[in-house]
């Protein structure tokens, strides 16, 4: 079932806030994964300019967006994973960044592979994704190289 079919079976669903104004997707989304897509009580977006270079708060983006993409059957985006990736191989830590590519990769690919792509963006086409994909072979020969030293 998608996000929106959840959200509008919902008993009585609340769209607008106390003022009456509409709330955002965001809010929207936190009320129906329960607070899954935050990372200390804010939205992972809020966080994409402020914390990119926090690797830590990256990681943490990534699993809300996970959890989100799990509860809610939204797809994770691709943002996160890609900072993770370029501040892992910053910090020479070739495995992480395997790690967080290969998965980000194969989740969308299991994603897709039960969804389709009617009628939804296909993340796979976009620049991100095909950046975190191709990371990969340099990532596994840098991975070869550092083991090779110790």
């Amino acid at each position: 079932m998608s996000f929106f079919s959840k959200l509008f079976r919902k008993e009585n669903p609340s769209l607008c806030k106390v003022n009456g104004e509409p709330k955002t997707s965001g809010e929207l989304i936190t009320e129906l994964t329960d607070g899954a897509n935050l990372v200390d009580g804010r939205q992972t977006w809020e966080l994409a300019d402020e914390k990119k270079y926090d690797i830590e708060y990256m990681m943490k983006c990534c699993d809300a967006e996970l959890k989100t993409m799990e509860v809610a059957g939204l797809i994770a985006a691709p943002y996160y994973f890609e900072r993770v990736a370029v501040l892992s191989r910053k910090a020479k830590n070739y495995h992480q960044e395997l790690h967080y590519c290969e998965t980000y990769i194969r989740l969308v690919e299991n994603y897709y592979a039960m969804h389709g792509t009617e009628g939804i963006a296909d993340v796979r086409k976009g620049p991100r994704f095909q950046a975190i994909v191709a990371r990969l072979p340099k990532a596994r020969e840098l991975l070869v190289k550092s083991e090779q030293v110790t």
